[in-house]
């Protein structure tokens, strides 16, 4: 249990710096054993594919031992879904899960090899992908992994190696569907959404849901206008680009601080224009929002302050008026 939850965590830490990448990674992603010096660098961590139904496509991944000894990697494909609104995915591990997933590549891709890799080494491991020819076009997804362990630990089964993924994307040509909509345009101050705000900073949120069947990375822009129509601010969404799963939300935010406005000072109605573009079509989706900064604490004060100031200066002027009252009656009397 104690190994099935370490691989998890090393798993799911990885991929979710995987999901981060855009479609065509050149950096090489590694993995290092806790206490042993063993580690393994796999390139490219993505792998993204056009195919035809019933067509069968090699593509290679490359594998090296950085660490000092002989590690054998075994290769292992597992499906993965979104499994969250940061981009975190959730890899199917037991083959119950991927029963009803419309988008299950595992199926697809021929076993793996088994590498032994001298230290310093490097090798080309191919992955075959069949596609069927009754494959629906859309998008496809699975994770190859692999776990290194060295030759004299490999019978024994103690060996705690941390897998090291590489997610393959798969596209079906075709009619597809690329379809997005905006779930969510907000803007908050501290997690607390509304629309009147006291200061700056501020924070924008998008929920942008990918209600096609084929990943997609949109990138658009918020641009904030002040009453008078001029523009104060724009802040960039999804830069650089990070997929959308078919069928998923993803999550977005962007902070409204000095660091996009400079020493401005926000005061009154303002209004933010949400576009984002998408698809081989550059589809546009937008959407918009208005709201108010007013440091009404601050201007009550003001209020409260004159009003003292009012009311004392009132009464120190009739106090006055008494004084100079009772003073001229007493020069009467006399």
């Amino acid at each position: 249990m104690k190994k099935y939850i370490y691989l998890t965590a090393a798993i799911l830490s990885g991929l979710t710096y995987l999901l981060s990448l855009n479609a065509n990674p050149v950096a090489a992603q590694s993995t290092q054993t806790p206490n042993t010096g063993q580690a393994l660098e796999i390139a490219p961590p993505v792998v993204t594919i056009s195919a035809n139904p019933g067509q069968t496509i090699t593509t290679q991944i490359s594998l090296r031992d950085v660490s000092t000894s002989k590690l054998i990697v075994t290769g292992q494909v597992n499906d993965f879904v979104a499994g969250g609104e940061d981009g975190t995915p959730k890899i199917l591990f037991n083959d119950n899960e991927g029963e009803n997933n419309p988008y299950s590549l595992k199926s697809w891709i021929s076993p793996l090899p088994q590498l032994l890799l001298e230290p310093r080494q490097i090798k080309n491991l191919p992955v075959t992908i069949k596609v069927p020819s009754t494959a629906s076009p859309g998008g496809y997804y699975a994770v190859v992994r692999f776990t290194a362990t060295p030759p004299e630990l490999e019978s024994t089964g103690v060996s705690l190696s941390a897998s090291l993924g590489a997610l393959i994307l798969v596209r079906v040509n075709g009619a597809v569907a690329e379809s997005m909509e905006i779930a969510e345009f907000s803007i908050n101050s501290r997690g607390k959404t509304g629309s009147l705000f006291e200061r700056t900073p501020l924070e924008f949120v998008e929920r942008i849901k990918n209600t096609g069947n084929i990943h997609d990375m949109p990138t658009g822009q918020v641009s904030i206008t002040d009453m008078f129509g001029k523009k104060v601010a724009t802040v960039n969404v999804n830069l650089p680009p990070r997929n959308i799963l078919p069928q998923s939300i993803r999550k977005f935010t962007q902070p409204l601080d000095s660091s996009v406005i400079g020493n401005k000072i926000l005061f009154g109605k303002y209004t933010a224009e949400l576009r984002v573009v998408y698809g081989a079509d550059k589809k546009v989706i937008t959407s918009n929002l208005t709201f108010w900064v007013i440091p009404y604490t601050l201007i009550g004060i003001g209020i409260a302050a004159l009003v003292i100031g009012f009311f004392t200066l009132r009464f120190l002027i009739r106090r006055y008026n008494s004084h100079i009252i009772s003073k001229a009656h007493h020069s009467r009397r006399r």
